[in-house]
């Protein structure tokens, strides 16, 4: 796949990639809200060297070293536990103390995690004095001379603020993993779905080897094109070249039965657009105004269900100058689209174009919904029973019958 690919996916299924992210991130809040705050206090001891050691300042930073280890044997965790009266053992306390020395320092920290921040403080305090008390009595020889001396230089405090779970930072990676599920559940629902969506998807399912033009929406600054900004206008301009010879009938093939709405409404705009162009085109069996000239438009358009009669289809290679199958995006599966490809074919119809529109078009030039009526179409030599209407006023060239 190519990045239009993936780009596709998200336009295509936005709402799974919204809904995902929107999972996930409440999955993190969830998980912030019934985690239980964890608090941290620091106690820092301060190692000095005796004046008649030797190269003291080395000596401290060598024998320094090994002093973290100590704040977690059980001669430290044992008197504080006794101490503080905690009910706990060793082993879990150990696992709640990080003791450090840093880099190029003579200094301990005792850092101490739980969820009481003043029970953390005093647990750091105390581990952080005991420690003192055990290295002291550890370096001392039997001779009495302290060779290093610890000092209780930072008490802990209570901690104000937690230091997990933090907000932002879960808020924040659930956000990110959200947005990478959803784009992966939009791809994979891509790459499952046999919808036609787009021309690719159209020229897939009708034939790549097929001459026939797909007319899809334009985007961006395309669509502004007066010629091929839409497939309206880029239908009407090659129907308005066609009919300088002789006058057409084109039938308009709504491939998706349960959309046939779509077709009509696609069939009155570009009646609507012919006319603006000056060439008299009405749609027949629509109800509108102009049904009363369908018979002597330039240009005529009917609409027709797929499933039509098969004497309809019979009449449609004979009488007529094309069909144009007119496609709503995501409700035409490619076996529907294949299928209708070759009934055209064996038909030998002429499609003249192949239009591909989006679904649910009724707010387009503020009109009214209507309700879908399965109008078999009628051949031209059949009479239609119509109320007198107003005769359609047109522009350009006067009509000729057929």
């Amino acid at each position: 796949m190519e990045l239009n690919d993936y780009l596709a996916a998200l336009r295509r299924y936005w709402r799974t990639w919204v809904g995902v992210t929107l999972v996930v991130v409440a999955l993190a809040a969830l998980i912030l809200t019934l985690t239980p705050p964890t608090y941290k206090a620091t106690a820092r001891v301060f190692v000095s060297a005796s004046p008649t050691i030797p190269n003291s300042a080395s000596f401290v930073t060598q024998r320094t070293k090994s002093y973290p280890a100590i704040a977690k044997s059980q001669a430290v965790l044992g008197p504080v536990i006794d101490t503080l009266g905690l009910d706990t053992s060793a082993t879990a306390l150990r696992g709640r103390i990080t003791a450090t020395n840093p880099a190029d320092t003579s200094q301990l920290e005792v850092i101490v995690s739980g969820s009481d921040p003043a029970e953390t403080a005093a647990i750091a305090n105390a581990v952080a004095k005991e420690l003192t008390d055990v290295i002291e009595a550890l370096e001392t020889p039997a001779s009495g001379e302290r060779p290093v001396r610890l000092t209780l230089t930072d008490l802990a405090e209570p901690p104000v603020a937690p230091v997990a779970p933090e907000p932002a930072l879960l808020l924040g990676l659930g956000t990110v993993v959200g947005l990478l599920l959803g784009a992966a559940a939009a791809v994979v629902r891509m790459r499952r779905d046999s919808a036609v969506y787009s021309e690719s998807d159209v020229r897939r399912a009708w034939g790549a080897d097929s001459a026939v033009a797909v007319l899809v929406p334009r985007r961006g600054r395309a669509r502004r094109s007066t010629l091929t900004g839409s497939p309206v206008r880029t239908l009407a301009s090659r129907l308005e070249v066609a009919a300088e010879e002789r006058p057409l009938h084109v039938v308009l093939l709504a491939v998706a039965p349960r959309e046939e709405q779509v077709t009509r409404e696609f069939a009155d705009e570009l009646a609507a657009e012919l006319r603006g162009r000056g060439v008299p085109a009405a749609v027949s069996g629509s109800g509108d105004p102009e049904d009363e000239a369908a018979a002597t438009a330039r240009i005529r358009l009917e609409v027709a269900p797929v499933a039509t009669p098969l004497h309809f289809w019979r009449r449609v290679a004979t009488q007529y100058d094309g069909v144009v199958p007119v496609i709503a995006a995501g409700l035409v599966d490619t076996g529907e689209l294949r299928e209708v490809r070759n009934m055209v074919r064996a038909a030998s119809l002429t499609p003249l174009a192949v239009v591909l529109a989006p679904p649910h078009r009724r707010h387009l030039r503020g009109r009214k919904d209507r309700s879908v009526r399965a109008v078999e179409p009628v051949a031209p030599d059949v009479p239609v029973e119509t109320k007198a209407r107003p005769a359609m006023v047109t522009t350009g060239r006067p009509a000729r019958s057929r």
